[in-house]
């Protein structure tokens, strides 16, 4: 499959495309140019948030194979004051970040399939316990990360030629140095989550809409 990832620079999609290039063909996402080589072929597509039609124009200009399926790893977390004290600004700040940017990679994946015709475009968003859990002091991160599976189950409903499917991570993954493993807190490997990611992209008709993977 060619599968294009959002959040290809972060810590996740980095991993993803290590451990999914060696059996597809791999493009991601960027802001701005990485330094060194990558597993994936970066695609520039500074503003992508505010306009998803420029990902489609910048596959055009590189002349890229068809997409077959999208991953959307975006929004990340954190650790921070209360969500009500850390005011407004911040929470539009992570709304900007996190659930909008995966409104956006929607809005890829459909333009994608309207491209592709008959051929169905598998999109998958990547989501955490935060979803599921209040998460004091990221509690943002927590309301955002629930509308997404509803945003998730929207588009499935509305579309006809989108397999939109989530993944629910359900604990830190290993390997990024912003997890809090205090009190012996266990991890999810990148290789676990690159091949529960690849078994919903190769079959999603065997999964529900949403799936949780523990460890």
């Amino acid at each position: 499959m060619h599968i294009l990832i959002f959040g290809a620079s972060g810590h996740v999609g980095t991993g993803l495309a290590q451990h999914l290039s060696a059996d597809h063909r791999i493009s991601g996402i960027v802001r701005s140019q990485p330094e060194g080589t990558t597993a994936y072929e970066p695609l520039v597509v500074p503003d992508w948030v505010d306009r998803p039609q420029a990902v489609i124009d910048e596959l055009h200009r590189l002349d890229a194979s068809p997409v077959d399926a999208v991953i959307a790893a975006v929004g990340g977390w954190y650790v921070d004051d209360a969500m009500i004290a850390r005011g407004l600004a911040s929470f539009d700040e992570d709304y900007s970040s996190y659930l909008r940017g995966h409104f956006a990679a929607c809005a890829v994946s459909e333009a994608l399939a309207e491209e592709a015709g008959s051929a169905h475009v598998r999109h998958l968003a990547l989501n955490g316990v935060a979803s599921v859990e209040a998460c004091v002091g990221s509690g943002a991160i927590s309301v955002f990360g629930a509308a997404q599976e509803m945003l998730i189950r929207v588009a499935e409903a509305e579309t006809d030629t989108v397999d939109y499917r989530e993944l629910k991570v359900m604990a830190p993954i290993g390997g990024d140095d912003r997890n809090d493993l205090r009190g012996g807190v266990e991890t999810i490997s990148l290789p676990k989550v690159a091949e529960a990611v690849s078994v919903v992209l190769t079959r999603p008709d065997e999964h529900d809409i949403s799936t949780q993977l523990g460890v």
